[in-house]
């Protein structure tokens, strides 16, 4: 009777905490999804800073962390000067060019269809063909106007989106430096959240976002930049007039795991074939390689063991999180996966099983360890 007194409230406690907690999130998320923007410059925010604390914390080994922070961002400062300078106009011009031969493009679109009608007809005959191919000329023309029209009726929109995201990276900038600037009290107000009995899985937790993410950003960043970098000295050396532009898509495309590549290379032929098919074969061939040896070479370097995903969920995380949540779902699929990992081993599989979490033994030790393992991955 006395087991049966006493089980009873702590069954009731822990369903009406189950109630609440559920409650909770579901408000949360309701108030999220009416505040996009707000929680865009937050996200953003905290991915840039993620990204560069691991720098910081090596800095802040030798001189004063807020002078570390200071270097940081006046290197990052000045790296977004010589982008908005150099880079984006160059960009520019190739995107403006690309529009202005639009015309000269399409003319020479439509002598190769002809050609290869021609061809056809030569072969098999006009009446051999059918009505679907009879004329492949006009139906790929249409299709080339209308595309080429979408793109010139899209330009505004384009220049506001733009300006919008310029708008959320300067302000992202900002408040990621106060989130550096004030990490200690931030990671103190999110541990006073926690009773006394769940300090230690609340430590552990933070000490793995700060693993996961910052190992997972801060790789990214080195292989978007490997990526971009060489993909630009390949196609300057082959001559193509529009390294930059795809060295650039290269490099943000490059984040996107498993698809972005294969984007890039589809828009790189694309872009390629306005100069010829040998253009457009070295273009691809380019790209595959440089991101390839980016896979097979520097990602296990720079990324080592940050995120500790099967290949099959990475997968499954990117076509769900593209779906929906669109690009930043395709963007942050393989860290979001690793955090639920990370939730599910520290709270929900204790709280299903009864039993402790299976890694939290071990967070005594990685808590007290003086070098994380960002920067142990780094090395």
């Amino acid at each position: 009777m006395i087991n049966t007194t006493v089980a009873t409230p702590s069954l009731a406690r822990n369903v009406v905490r189950v109630l609440l907690i559920t409650l909770a999130v579901f408000i949360a998320v309701m108030i999220l999804a009416r505040i996009p923007r707000t929680l865009e410059v937050f996200l953003v925010a905290t991915l840039i800073a993620y990204g560069i604390n691991p720098l910081i914390r090596r800095l802040s080994e030798r001189i004063p962390r807020l002078a570390a922070i200071a270097i940081v961002y006046l290197l990052f400062l000045l790296l977004l000067l010589v982008g908005a300078i150099i880079i984006i106009p160059t960009i520019v011009d190739q995107v403006t060019n690309l529009f202005s031969h639009s015309a000269d493009y399409l003319a020479a679109a439509q002598q190769w269809m002809e050609n290869v009608q021609g061809w056809l007809n030569r072969r098999l005959g006009g009446h051999a063909l059918p009505p679907q191919l009879s004329n492949i000329e006009g139906a790929a023309m249409a299709r080339l106007s209308d595309f080429l029209q979408a793109g010139f009726s899209g330009l505004g929109t384009l220049v506001f989106a733009v300006i919008n995201y310029v708008i959320i990276g300067i302000t992202a900038i900002i408040l990621s430096y106060y989130f550096l600037v004030n990490a200690k009290s931030v990671r103190e107000s999110f541990l006073g959240l926690f009773p006394e009995r769940s300090q230690a899985r609340a430590k552990y937790f933070v000490h793995e976002v700060g693993r996961v993410v910052g190992g997972f950003i801060g790789g990214q960043i080195i292989l978007s930049a490997f990526s971009g970098v060489f993909t630009f000295v390949g196609l300057a050396l082959i001559g193509s007039p529009y390294a930059l532009l795809l060295a650039f898509l290269t490099a943000v495309l490059y984040a996107i795991p498993y698809l972005g590549v294969f984007g890039a290379i589809l828009v790189g032929v694309l872009l390629g074939l306005l100069q010829g098919w040998k253009i457009a074969v070295w273009t691809a061939v380019i790209i595959f390689v440089v991101t390839k040896v980016a896979d097979t070479v520097l990602a296990p370097k720079v990324m080592s063991e940050s995120v500790g995903v099967s290949p099959m969920s990475i997968i499954f995380a990117v076509f769900a999180g593209g779906e929906l949540f669109g690009l930043w779902g395709l963007i942050l699929a393989i860290p979001a996966a690793a955090l639920i990992k990370v939730v599910w081993l520290c709270w929900i599989y204790p709280w299903i099983t009864g039993k402790p979490a299976p890694l939290l033994e071990q967070a005594p030790q990685v808590l007290a360890a003086p070098i994380d393992a960002v920067k142990q991955t780094a090395r």
